[in-house]
């Protein structure tokens, strides 16, 4: 089983496989889902590849992340990554875009595809359809518990699994988080969160009522080591540390420990020293998170925000004077100047920091006078000088170490060394001797690529050499294996010289330097050809396709009684109406489609849509709904999830036989993540909430109709397996005793969010619908022929249901409408 770190930095990866990291991932500049990391230009890239494949006895892999939705106009600059990394022979690229997978399953098959946990890989049937896309790897979303872990790896091992076991954790489900985005306009998805679910929050209920401020979605950082020995046998291939944002240091410790756990070389006593000393560089209180159970509670960390340290004491006195000092006794690990500690008071969102700029301690048998020491052992009662403007500290509070010198110098790892380790292309050069000159021929092998060969010629009028044919093969040898700065080595050299002509040093070392550049020229043009192929390609589609003589419009809604004060004419109007299966409960279902079937009069105008997360542990057995949906006669479907055609195969039915459609969680936001859709029997796409009005427009001129706009809705911000009410009181009540249906959370920046509960799942919606009334000419005028209103989560009345539909066919807008940053 893989041990895979997070390499935010050249020296961060360096220090990954010094403590035993099997592989690590990492981020380009462009096109990484943590673009505030350091992330790695290509010349770096290229060190630590060459770093981790030129050790003889323990070759290690580097995967590349390349797990952001991509706009239309990103995809030339994509092309010329791709077309870069080929040559460097990663060991595996992450991908979340659609995009991405099919132009890489198309033009750069060598690259060993990875499904990004933002993918919602989160059962079996979307494992499958991965590997049926091309993925050869996929990483599990992190809220799976060790059983649905088994279950995928025994029921799909065509793939290899890859496991979070330790680091940050988002509250949301990764890939299906808007919050950033569509607040903030700095989407998760592209690598820009803010980190809305870090905030603290007012939380009232339906009647106004405040019932606690604290940050409900701050998750604690997971931890689950102990869950080592079952994943293994699950057939978990690798073990992944989240952190490509954290410190060499802390990458370091982490790998260090999970090595000594995966490999059990821990001393005694060992692991909890480590624990301890990891905790002192970066942590959040840790967690299991679902591995035990889905309804797992304590997973959040509410109260506090932020790096808590490792605890070294509990606060004995507060000592007035100038300055004030700290008194406690030290615990777990020695204290010295200059470390770092931080205290917890009550009502302070964050934890108070202070440097030991100066450390004083107690002699066991005085407690009154200290001296001033530079380290102080475990069982030293000290006095720490507190900065002026300290908060009130009260006596029992545990001190914590946030910062320690002696961890900090306990770590070491060799630096990198670019021109030892940099990954080179080898080549194989001839060289011709004449009278007229030098000829030499390169042989460049650069990754996967077959090139052709290039000629370089020196003119040069040449005379019969004084001595042997073999100092000219030794010195062509030594002049063409100093290529110093280029990308390239010496793999060999042949020499011919039938004339037994003498060649000097210097002109040998001109022609390397030609050969040299020639070489670099035509691997460039053979990657601007290359590039050039890819993108006529992606230009060629799609073909024209007709429009409907009229716009369609199409209505989801996830409870049927939203149609009640329709007329027979108004619903005549809906061209097509979805149903939401999610909220239906399986003893209503069969009523409500029959309410539906009644006023529609044709059940090819309704269509069935499934959820965005499946897991059939935790909320339903999906396989048996589709089962059981589709041998009545339902063959109209809208597709959230990757899972969703496998749903259909395991029950045995073939998903081309249906009319499908997606939703805008399987992200459009280029024309070749609609391509794969489409080559996968997907009749229409939905436009994604949290894209930008400009890409909006050049897709509607692409894709047309279709293409479905959503033009009211009440989109998740985030679903997530935290429950908000359970994160609050720190345990679940359980479902029968539960009184949670909606919660509203305002933040300081006055970002208002409801907070609904969906089966023990909470889904945020923000509090007002996303609404672009007044914006259907503009539409129109752009190519769309689709839109679409939705009137799910949100409770709505079917009177307001219908004076809003009715204002939207009539393109009236509202006054201050929420537009979620598309603009």
């Amino acid at each position: 089983m893989e041990l895979l770190s997070p390499a935010g930095t050249l020296e961060a990866g360096f220090a990954a496989f010094h403590y035993g990291a099997d592989a690590v991932y990492l981020g380009m500049k462009q096109f990484s889902a943590r673009a505030d990391a350091g992330n790695f230009t290509l010349d770096e890239l290229g060190v630590l590849a060459g770093h981790a494949h030129h050790h003889a006895e323990w070759p290690r892999k580097v995967y590349v992340a390349v797990n952001t939705l991509l706009r239309e106009k990103e995809l030339p600059e994509l092309i010329r990554l791709l077309v870069q990394l080929r040559d460097v022979e990663i060991d595996g690229l992450i991908v979340q875009d659609l995009a991405v997978a099919a132009i890489v399953r198309e033009f750069f098959p060598d690259f060993p595809l990875h499904a990004s946990t933002q993918m919602v890989i989160s059962n079996a049937a979307s494992a499958r359809q991965a590997a049926e896309l091309g993925f050869s790897r996929v990483i599990l979303a992190r809220e799976l518990t060790a059983n649905e872990i088994s279950v995928i790896g025994r029921e799909v091992p065509e793939v290899e699994l890859e496991v979070f076991v330790h680091g940050a954790l988002c509250y949301a489900y990764s890939g299906q988080c808007l919050l950033s985005a569509c607040l903030r306009d700095c989407s998760g998805n592209r690598g820009e969160c803010a980190y809305i679910c870090r905030n603290t929050f007012k939380i009232t209920d339906s009647k106004g009522r405040l019932l606690d401020t604290c940050a409900p979605m701050s998750m604690k950082d997971l931890a689950a080591g102990d869950y080592i020995p079952q994943l293994r046998k699950a057939g978990v291939a690798s073990l992944k540390i989240e952190g490509r944002k954290k410190t060499p240091l802390y990458v370091a410790a982490v790998t260090n420990y999970y090595r000594n756990l995966m490999d059990g070389t821990f001393e005694p006593g060992e692991q909890t020293k480590l624990e301890h000393d990891l905790k002192t560089i970066f942590s959040r209180p840790w967690t299991r998170l679902y591995m035990q159970s889905p309804r797992s509670a304590a997973v959040t960390d509410p109260h506090t925000v932020g790096h808590r340290g490792a605890e070294v004491g509990v606060v004995t006195a507060v000592k007035p004077g100038h300055p004030d000092r700290l008194r406690f006794m030290v615990q777990n690990q020695i204290l010295e100047r200059h470390d770092g500690l931080q205290v917890e008071p009550p009502g302070m969102e964050k934890p108070f920091g202070f440097p030991v700029d100066e450390l004083y301690a107690f002699s066991q048998r005085n407690n009154d006078t200290a001296v001033s020491v530079f380290t102080a052992e475990p069982g030293t009662t000290v006095e720490v000088p507190l900065p002026e403007e300290h908060p009130q500290i009260s006596n029992g509070l545990k001190v914590f170490c946030a910062s320690s010198q002696a961890v900090k110098n306990s770590y070491d790892w060799p630096s990198p060394r670019p021109a030892l380790d940099r990954s080179r292309y080898p080549i194989y050069f001839q060289l011709d001797v004449a009278p007229e000159g030098l000829t030499v021929i390169s042989q460049p092998c650069a990754g996967v690529r077959e090139l052709p060969d290039v000629r370089t010629v020196l003119p040069l009028a040449l005379e019969p050499a004084r001595g042997s044919a073999a100092t000219l093969e030794e010195n062509a040898r030594k002049c063409f294996s100093r290529l110093g700065e280029t990308p390239f080595m010496l793999e060999d050299i042949r020499v011919s010289n039938p004339q037994n002509l003498f060649v000097p040093i210097s002109a040998l070392n001109e022609l390397r330097r030609l050969a040299a550049m020639d070489v670099q020229k035509a691997l460039e043009e053979d990657g601007d050809g290359w590039a050039k192929k890819v993108l006529e390609y992606i230009a060629a589609w799609p073909s024209e396709t007709a429009a409907p003589s009229r716009p369609r419009w199409c209505m989801k809604i996830d409870k049927a009684f939203y149609l009640n004060v329709f007329t027979d004419a108004e619903l005549d109007g809906i061209d097509e109406l979805v149903f939401a299966l999610e909220c239906t409960r399986e003893e209503e279902l069969e009523e409500e489609l029959e309410f539906l079937e009644s006023r529609f009069r044709d059940r090819n105008r309704i269509r069935l849509a499934l959820p965005s997360i499946m897991r059939n542990d935790v909320n339903r057995d999906w396989t048996a709904w589709v089962d059981r949906l589709y041998r009545v006669g339902w063959r109209r479907w809208e597709f959230s999830h990757l899972g969703a055609w496998q749903l259909f195969e395991a029950a045995g039915i073939n998903s081309r036989n249906l009319n499908v459609t997606t939703d805008w969680p399987l992200h459009v936001l280029n024309r070749m993540a609609a391509k794969t859709l489409q080559d996968n029997a997907v009749r229409q796409v939905t436009l994604s909430p949290e894209d930008h009005w400009d890409n909006w427009l050049e897709l509607l001129r692409l894709l047309g109709p279709t293409a479905t706009v959503p033009v009211h809705m009440d989109f998740p911000l985030a679903i997530s397996a935290t429950c908000i009410k359970a994160s609050m009181q720190g345990l679940c009540m359980g479902h029968s005793t539960c009184d949670f249906t909606q919660l509203t959370l305002t933040n300081k920046a006055n970002e208002r969010l409801l907070a609904i509960n969906n089966q023990c799942q909470t889904v945020l919606i923000h509090d007002q619908p996303f609404h672009l009334g007044g914006h259907i000419r503009e539409l129109l005028d752009a190519g769309a022929t689709n839109f679409r209103a939705d009137f799910i989560w949100r409770q709505y009345s079917p009177v307001q249901v219908r004076s809003i539909w009715n204002n939207l066919l009539n393109d009236i807008p509202i006054s201050n409408p929420w537009t979620a940053k598309l603009f």
